[in-house]
């Protein structure tokens, strides 16, 4: 009977697949769900009586235990990187003469797809079965949701046979989103259920896949298009098109509205008739992404510090709606920078009630002659921030009075507000400003900073109002008595407080560095400036600004910034405290075994025939020398094309190595 029930179960787990690849993958469902259900009935009978045989992979197992705390973080292998915004046509053929201009006007293609406004995941398999999903998160590191992706039909837990046998590993990327009849269902129902409705699809897409409970995201019909392959073993690939029709293959969902392109034009003419019919569409997009094919060009290419140089996500034209402006707000943020925030008449947009929208600075409120109860046009830019697109001014009231952030004053006496030179922003330049205390201690417990959980808004303000905080240090020094005296707090909550701060002891250069709030080091800069000092913060306090500006993606703004924090005896007290109290720095590890460069500075000058630029960028970078811009004194070599100019005469000044291009190859050989 078990050798039937065996082949039984076999046979329904084929057949199951086999419709969830039809109805998701090839869009061409062979079953009713009167049908599936009878089948899928059959397999968990099945099961039930013979549990020595439920298979890891059966659709029956899908649902999972409930999570008991927070969602655990993995690294990336292959960065997730955000891409560059087009914002017009104009832009988009923009990007098609860069890239012709790059690759010195090689025949290339591109492949256009819909931008969906989802949330963005990463599937790992190993051997065909899959291991683990994140979510992007910063790009770096994302936080693990394999057990709400796995109640998801649409992902297969294996990959489908294929007449060879499944890659080593593979990772997948790809958006997870909500259909929009589905969103509206789902929405009825908890309003008949009196239970708080999602202001959209996406925001019911990203709430659904973070539930520790994945009973509840099974219960909601989440669907996935995957669009690229981050990394692979023993599996390539030699462009999009032929990645796309694999992943499809093996039982992976793909857009069928994926196209290739062969020209600025078509680049548009896709945008444009994807924008038109966007209302047809039963799923949010909010633009279109187009994508060098050739996966050996994209290699030319490389990447910019942030995003890749052969792909673009061209957004729609913003919508729109009209409302009223009934006052302005000022918000005083961790560096002092005081920010105009619109409050006005609520109003739906895009699904969403808006109520407040974003204002710049005083000279945006004055350059749109912007006064309080005026009747406004709001859009969403990009679909995601409200900001005030213009004034109906055929509609101004005569109650309607201007703005001027000089006349605000704070609630605390001492503070001083001043107009930062040569820009639009004013500050508060007092150092002991309550907001900027609070918006510093806010940012250092934040989730992408020293992530210390319970540590929100309201606590932190709690505990500056109750005197136990001033400076990070004093986060460090809190006990279980000083807080478990306080309202809000009982024996429990106070306990995870204590809990939460002495986990996130335990951290990394990063997040550390990215929570002292320095101006402008956020946490790409965080990362790169990791790398050069080797996860020391004595190394970088004592780096100079002309040391960071030779660091490729460092600029002046951020080196004075960085200098100017470290200089502040104050400042170097509150992070020698913080170690002092227990934060471990936990060192990065980077692979140098194939950085036969690491250290290596190298200028680049003139033009080269035997390769473009940036290959030759791309491949200094990938044995882990620095590209910088300016000769010194610290420089390795420089290699010298066509055309030199004055870095030649320098370098020769300072006895820096010269490489020509007759011996580039041998010196990159060497190396």
């Amino acid at each position: 009977m078990e050798k039937k029930a065996k082949q039984k179960i076999k046979a329904l787990i084929e057949q199951i697949n086999d419709h969830n690849y039809a109805y998701y993958v090839l869009d061409d469902p062979k079953l009713t769900d009167m049908e599936y259900d009878h089948l899928f009935r059959q397999l968990e009978d099945i099961e039930a009586k013979y549990p020595n045989l439920i298979s890891p992979t059966s659709p029956s197992q899908r649902v999972g235990h409930p999570v008991s705390s927070g969602f655990q973080s993995y690294n990336h292998d292959v960065p997730m990187l955000s891409l560059s915004n087009a914002i017009n046509s104009s832009e988009i053929n923009e990007f098609h003469k860069r890239v012709l201009k790059w690759l010195n006007h090689a025949d290339t293609d591109f492949v256009a797809e819909p931008k969906i406004d989802g949330l963005g995941v990463s599937l790992i398999y190993r051997n065909g079965l899959l291991e683990r999903a994140l979510t992007r998160g910063d790009g770096f590191q994302g936080e693990d949701i394999t057990h709400n992706v796995k109640t998801m039909p649409s992902v297969p837990l294996k990959l489908r046979d294929l007449e060879n046998s499944p890659p080593p590993f593979i990772e997948v990327r790809g958006e997870i989103f909500m259909s929009i009849s589905d969103f509206k269902k789902l929405n009825v129902n908890r309003k008949k259920a009196n239970e708080k409705i999602f202001a959209n699809a996406r925001n019911a897409a990203a709430g659904s896949v973070r539930q520790l409970d994945p009973s509840i995201t099974a219960s909601r019909n989440l669907s996935i298009f995957c669009y690229e392959v981050g990394g692979s073993d023993k599996i390539n690939f030699k462009n999009q098109i032929e990645m796309l029709s694999y992943l499809k293959s093996v039982g992976l969902p793909v857009n069928p509205l994926s196209k290739k392109v062969t020209n600025g034009n078509d680049m548009v003419l896709y945008h444009q008739t994807l924008e038109e019919n966007r209302s047809h569409i039963n799923y949010e997009i909010d633009g279109s992404v187009i994508k060098v094919n050739d996966y050996n060009l994209r290699g030319r290419l490389g990447l910019r510090a942030r995003s890749p140089r052969w792909a673009i996500a061209a957004k729609f034209k913003a919508k729109q709606a009209e409302s009223q402006l009934l006052g302005i707000d000022l918000q005083v943020g961790r560096t002092g920078v005081i920010t105009p925030v619109a409050k006005i008449k609520e109003v739906d947009l895009s699904g969403v009630m808006i109520s407040s929208a974003t204002l710049h600075n005083q000279d945006e409120i004055d350059r749109k002659d912007i006064r309080i109860n005026d009747f406004i046009l709001i859009e969403r830019s990009g679909d995601v921030i409200p900001k005030i697109f213009k004034v109906l001014k055929e509609k101004r009231p005569i109650n309607a009075k201007k703005f001027f952030i000089s006349d605000f004053r704070c609630s605390d006496t001492s503070c001083k507000i001043e107009r930062i030179k040569d820009q639009a922003a004013y500050r508060c330049v007092n150092v002991n400003c309550k907001s900027k205390v609070l918006g510093m201690l806010e940012h250092f417990c934040s989730k992408n900073a020293m992530n210390i959980e319970g540590m929100g808004p309201q606590i932190v303000k709690q505990l500056l109002e109750e005197n136990l905080l001033k400076n990070f240090d004093d986060i460090y020094r809190l006990k279980y008595d000083d807080l478990v005296a306080l309202e809000r707090f009982k024996d429990k909550s106070a306990m995870n407080l204590i809990n939460a701060i002495n986990h996130s002891k335990k951290t990394t250069f990063p997040r550390f560095l990215f929570g002292l709030g320095i101006p402008n080091v956020g946490q790409h800069i965080s990362k790169v400036i990791d790398k050069y000092c080797n996860s020391s913060l004595i190394k970088l306090s004592e780096l100079k600004i002309e040391d960071m500006e030779e660091i490729d993606g460092i600029g002046s703004t951020v080196a004075i910034a960085i200098e100017n924090y470290f200089k502040n005896d104050k400042n170097n007290e509150i992070v020698n405290n913080c170690l002092k109290l227990g934060v471990q720095i936990t060192p990065t590890h980077f692979d140098e075994s194939d950085m036969t460069m690491l250290n290596q500075k190298i200028v680049i000058t003139g033009s080269f025939q035997s390769l473009s630029r940036s290959d030759l960028k791309l491949r200094l970078e990938k044995n882990g020398a620095t590209v910088t811009s300016n000769i010194s004194n610290k420089t390795t070599a420089l290699i010298v094309g066509e055309k030199p100019g004055s870095k030649l005469t320098k370098a020769q000044n300072l006895n820096v190595k010269i490489v020509y291009e007759k011996e580039l190859h041998d010196f990159l050989d060497e190396n």
